[in-house]
């Protein structure tokens, strides 16, 4: 596998809520996150690095700050202390923990994007073959 080099500089233009933390953090994060999705050398990769690093980063200031990302609060109980929270909508887990954060939103909606763009360009490129091969 190629060594991919995180867009540090893009990435805090980009992303300035994150330009406190120390560029070792963010690299550190940017490294882990590459186990979420394959490296690739289409188009979207480097923007689809930099959401699931800003994904991670905000995920890990919520908790950092107290406020563990577990749903929308939908019942609060407050003598003995009882909450309720639901999970967004999804059809997996993967999913679910990336719609816990905007970052991961977008991050969804433009795999999905490049995903389709991918599979059109892919079946464009099979039909072009067999008309170049007369088929």
């Amino acid at each position: 596998m190629d060594k991919h080099i995180f867009p540090i500089d893009q990435f805090r233009i980009l992303r300035p809520q994150f330009n406190a933390l120390p560029k070792d953090d963010v690299l550190i994060i940017a490294e882990s996150a590459l186990h979420y999705f394959p490296p690739s050398s289409d188009a979207c990769f480097n923007e689809l690095w930099m959401l699931v690093v800003a994904h991670m980063l905000d995920l890990n200031q919520r908790i950092t700050e107290g406020m563990a990302p577990t749903g929308v609060i939908t019942n609060v109980t407050m003598d003995k202390v009882s909450i309720s929270f639901t999970s967004p909508p999804s059809g997996s887990d993967w999913s679910y923990w990336f719609k816990m954060t905007t970052y991961g939103q977008q991050f969804l909606a433009l795999f999905l994007r490049c995903e389709l763009t991918q599979h059109a360009d892919s079946k464009a490129s099979s039909e072009l073959r067999s008309v170049e091969n007369g088929a």
